[in-house]
């Protein structure tokens, strides 16, 4: 009894020592929390960020002893809190809460008791504290748990007090095992912070000497010993734990990395090559797939290495029978970068033909293995997020095949590889509809042409020779009459798509003085800005080295087109950021292009550097990248937008959506 006295007294005088569990806002029931058992916690948002929240959401984080685990809970308003439920793993040792409002990595708005944070211990089934429970507290108190997204869980401080009070309540539970297991590197973190720096190395040295001894020498501990050793760069210590893993893992990950890494470091292409190939014959990934670990990704940057060496050196069958049994990201990556790559080269020195041959054999690999799942470790495990990406990447690599195929005028295998697009990429890509458009008219495939291009302009990707084309198939139907044609594709396309259009540009809206400029124009003549008075007026700020602002340039003209003949509106082409004779450079590039635009060029900075009036607008800008277009009204640009989609209906219709919301102004 007295020693609960003590023990309330002292909860009571350093209110750091107990449960962190604000009563007015965060309440549990049962108020003990007990492993395999359900719990429930009521939140009440008042007085806080999320208390005006009609969707506020949570997020779990829990400490089994060993590792993290985090999840999402489902909130359901009760009265004036939100509940969740939820049932205690039967290793959880440590939990904490972080409410939130929006995407869980960059929400709108948050609440973790103004950094206190909301958490608690988890006790056995005996009511007995458990072991990893304070280590848990203070590790996610200190910001050491390992996990970055677990800082916004709380406002992590150094506070040696807290941690010192914390690891002795640890050291009670756990006695000398606390300096054992997984937790092992982060219990060194902490002591860390709370011991002298002339005693902790020596300290920690023989805690991960008797952690491996007692391991009897584990792959996971003397792999976790060496990375800490190469990360507190302490060398000579990080190459005694290498001699540990080859002498008692020899054919461990960890072994088979160290012995690539040590073949490779430094050495020439053939080196690499030879050393390469020598592993895979060692340690086969086909043997690796059977009991798969950790070190995956030494066989995906072995296999990329020499996918680049073998194509760059002409090794053309061994570049193919790399595909034979890797899985799709690997495979994916290898195409990536030899075979897309080189397709998209601007320098003209491709062998297309070959690319071709290769993509032909390839490509099957890929449709085959597209479903492995391979991507599932990079999305968190998460398989709907892990397939999305696999399917985009197919999209991709499909896009290169076909290209490719037009290039060899091999249209009837082109035609037959639409059919494997995803049901989100197969009208979503302007230059895919191109090119199938293409596909289409070179087979002489009429029934398939206009559907196509109706669900093109439904997908908002279309580009100017397509919209020629549906002009043309309409007047054809029509005795040559173009009349309702404007009527007929604003029908194709969804409300719902419109709708979002307009929300995009109304939130991408701004309010800042265009600072008045005179420039030249490809004609040698000066243009005022003050002298547009009332006109609504759009500017592209693009270079000719400078590839998106290039890709733009079929959406620009779209748009000048469209308002060729209303006087109220302008479009502006100013080339900035460029060397030499940049006047030349953009009106030849323009007019061998065939573009009808209203070129300016850039005034020369005080720096000496053609920026004068991009630079005027940084500040709102808050980057140097282009393109950039800006809509001004009355002397104050009233709208950006930044990059470019790949669509160049798209890109008109949102610099349309910009100017008619202007143009409605009163």
């Amino acid at each position: 009894m007295k020693k609960n006295l003590l023990l309330s007294g002292l909860l009571l005088l350093c209110p750091f020592f107990g449960q962190q569990l604000a009563a007015q806002t965060l309440t549990w029931k049962p108020g003990l929390l007990r492993q395999n058992q359900p719990a429930t916690f009521y939140y009440q948002a008042k007085g806080g960020d999320l208390e005006f929240s009609d969707e506020p959401q949570v997020t779990l984080a829990y400490f089994n002893g060993k590792r993290w685990n985090t999840l999402p809970l489902k909130l359901k308003k009760d009265k004036d809190q939100w509940q969740a439920s939820y049932a205690l793993p039967a290793n959880a040792v440590f939990l904490a809460l972080k409410f939130y409002q929006g995407p869980v990595e960059t929400p709108e708005a948050s609440d973790n008791n103004q950094g206190k944070g909301y958490f608690a211990r988890v006790v056995g089934n005996n009511g007995k504290e458990q072991r990893g429970s304070y280590l848990a507290e203070a590790a996610l108190r200190a910001g050491l748990t390992g996990d970055w997204s677990l800082n916004s869980f709380v406002s992590p401080e150094k506070n040696t007090q807290i941690t010192d009070y914390l690891l002795k309540e640890e050291e009670k539970i756990s006695g000398k095992s606390i300096g054992t297991g997984p937790a092992l590197f982060t219990y060194l973190n902490l002591k860390r912070s709370i011991m002298p720096a002339d005693d902790f190395n020596a300290f920690a040295d023989a805690a991960i000497q008797s952690a491996i001894k007692k391991a009897k020498y584990s792959e996971a501990l003397l792999t976790e010993a060496h990375n800490y050793y190469i990360r507190e760069k302490r060398d000579q210590q990080a190459k005694e734990i290498e001699k540990l893993i080859f002498q008692y893992q020899p054919k461990s990950g960890a072994a088979k990395l160290l012995s690539f890494r040590a073949a490779t470091k430094g050495a020439s292409t053939k080196t690499y090559q030879l050393a390469s190939e020598d592993f895979l014959e060692k340690y086969p990934y086909a043997e690796w797939k059977k009991t798969p670990d950790d070190k995956g990704f030494l066989y995906y940057e072995i296999y990329r290495g020499l996918g680049t060496i073998y194509f760059d050196s002409n090794q053309i069958g061994k570049f193919l029978s790399l595909f034979k049994d890797i899985d799709f990201r690997t495979a994916n990556e290898i195409y990536r970068w030899n075979i897309t790559r080189n397709q998209m080269s601007m320098s003209g020195k491709a062998d297309y033909k070959l690319l071709y041959e290769l993509s032909k054999k390839i490509i099957p690999y890929l449709l085959e293995r597209q479903r492995d799942q391979s991507y599932l470790t990079d999305f968190g495990r998460d398989a709907v997020k892990a397939q999305e990406n696999a399917d985009k990447q197919m999209n991709d690599r499909l896009f290169t095949h076909i290209a490719l195929a037009i290039n060899q005028k091999d249209f009837v295998a082109a035609k037959n590889f639409f059919q494997y697009l995803s049901k989100d990429g197969i009208y979503s890509n302007a230059e895919m509809n191109a090119m199938h458009l293409r596909v289409l008219s070179e087979l002489k495939d009429n029934k398939g042409i206009k559907p196509l291009l109706e669900n093109s302009v439904a997908a908002n990707a279309v580009t100017p020779e397509m919209f020629s084309k549906l002009k043309e198939l309409y007047k054809s139907e029509r005795q040559g009459q173009d009349q309702g044609y404007e009527e007929y594709l604003s029908s194709l396309m969804p409300n719902d798509k419109k709708a979002e259009m307009r929300t995009h540009v109304l939130a991408n809206m701004v309010n800042f003085p265009l600072k008045p400029f005179s420039l030249e124009d490809a004609n040698g003549n000066l243009v005022n800005s003050n002298d547009w008075g009332t006109k609504i007026v759009v500017i592209d700020f693009w270079a000719t080295w400078c590839r998106p602002c290039i890709e733009a340039f079929p959406g620009m003209q779209l748009l000048v087109d469209q308002y060729a003949n209303d006087p109220q509106i302008g479009v502006y082409m100013i080339g900035t950021m460029q060397t030499g004779d940049y006047k030349a450079k953009s009106v030849n590039y323009v007019k061998s292009q065939g573009f009808r635009f209203h070129l300016l060029h850039d005034a020369v900075s005080a720096s000496g550097a053609q920026d004068q009036v991009f630079k005027s607008l940084l500040p709102l800008f808050k980057q140097s990248s282009i393109p950039r277009k800006i809509v001004v009204k009355n002397g104050v640009v009233r709208y950006t937008s930044e990059g470019y989609s790949g669509s160049p209906s798209q890109l008109r219709d949102e610099l349309s959506t910009a100017i008619e919301i202007l143009r409605a102004e009163k």
